[in-house]
């Protein structure tokens, strides 16, 4: 058992970091964009970086990498995980704000290649709201509710699903218990964001138990509600609403192209970091390819932006679907579901490049949250 759970411990993980480098190619692309680099409208191979791919703060970090290499969803995932085991197991949203405070201040001593990305990428989109949520004093003098009202005017994003996939791996078969510390850990999200979190936490926690389908594993994250958020007199809970009509569309769709055509042509008009989209997209896909998680990852990334004549322009925010899909087939299937030379890459790049060893966190973490040696798995 102990085998087993550390597998899927290590494919979520990994299947995490191989959704994001799947889609991380393709991210944003133009439809024409996609055919050169794909060689057609249909993204199914995990293919490497094309020679004109640049750094960016939220992007990769070197240009044209090699293949299995991470955005920041691969980072933020793993700087979660480092927590986890720095706190000895033990987690919650000012040490994860602590955390990233940290990741800012010092990114000169753990990120010294890349210091200047590692810079805006914690200043753009992190310090200051961990500054906030600690009632410390902002590096721009404001007060500490400018940063937390800025985010309450927002739209609800995807912070959570991006930096806490692997929430849910600190409890076994516990969904409420995993649900409920996601939702707290999700500091920065509003709005049914911070749900949707919660929902994949639940999900990821059921899946660890074991002997679940992946069809089981959708209904725990649509039915785990502990805050009762369904049944308010005059609010519908909009995750578990919405995605249960994505999941309709997948009973209905004839073949994994239908299936994201169908569901790009439902939900193409909210915005690009919509949780409906990014979490309810890979869970349609799960859905409809029974847990398969090549097919569920290729669906995944396929999911794409249509003008309203409904063609194909260009691909939506595909790294983040891709992470979430893989960490999600990841954890329902154990590592060994992959192919070994895509997980071999995965783990050689982000070493590569990040020094970010998945493994030896994976096992550092295993050995954390549930005090046991983790196992040596076969090659």
């Amino acid at each position: 058992m102990s085998d087993e759970l550390y597998s899927r411990i290590l494919g979520c993980m990994v299947g995490n970091a191989l959704g994001d480098a799947f889609g991380g190619v393709v991210e944003g692309a133009s439809a024409e964009r996609v055919a050169a680099i794909a060689g057609g409208d249909w993204v199914d191979e995990f293919l490497p970086y094309p020679d004109d791919a640049g750094p960016h703060p939220l992007g990769i970090w070197e240009s044209s990498p090699p293949r299995g290499t991470g955005t920041d969803d691969t980072r933020y995932n793993q700087i979660f995980a480092e927590c986890v085991i720095r706190n000895r197991g033990a987690v919650n949203s000012h040490l994860l704000a602590m955390e990233y405070i940290e990741r800012y201040r010092d990114c000169a001593r753990l990120y010294p290649k890349h210091v200047k990305l590692a810079e805006e990428q914690f200043l753009d989109r992190w310090y200051e709201w961990c500054c906030a949520h600690l009632g410390m004093d902002l590096p721009s003098g404001r007060p500490p509710w400018v940063a937390l009202s800025q985010g309450v005017y927002q739209l609800p994003g995807i912070q959570g699903l991006i930096s806490l996939a692997f929430a849910g791996l600190l409890y076994e078969n516990e969904p409420e218990k995993a649900y409920v510390t996601a939702f707290e850990l999700d500091f920065r999200g509003v709005g049914y964001s911070r749900d949707a979190t919660a929902m994949m936490a639940a999900m990821v926690s059921a899946a660890l138990g074991g002997t679940i389908s992946a069809k089981e594993m959708l209904r725990v994250g649509l039915e785990t509600d502990p805050f009762d958020l369904g049944k308010r007199k005059y609010d519908s809970r909009v995750m578990s609403s919405e995605v249960s009509a994505l999941l309709a569309v997948a009973e209905e769709a004839d073949d994994d192209r239908a299936l994201v055509e169908a569901l790009s042509r439902r939900i193409c008009h909210r915005h690009f970091y919509d949780p409906v989209d990014v979490l309810g997209f890979p869970m349609a896909a799960l859905h409809f390819s029974g847990g398969d998680p090549v097919r569920t990852i290729v669906m995944s990334v396929n999911d794409r932006a249509l003008d309203e004549n409904g063609r194909f322009i260009a691909l939506r925010d595909v790294d983040c679907t891709g992470s979430v899909a893989g960490a999600l087939a990841g954890v329902l299937n154990g590592i060994d579901a992959f192919p070994k030379d895509w997980v071999d890459d995965v783990m050689s790049a982000n070493k590569q490049v990040y020094g970010i060893d998945i493994e030896a966190n994976a096992r550092r973490f295993y050995e954390a949250v549930y005090g046991r040696q983790a196992p040596v798995l076969p090659s």
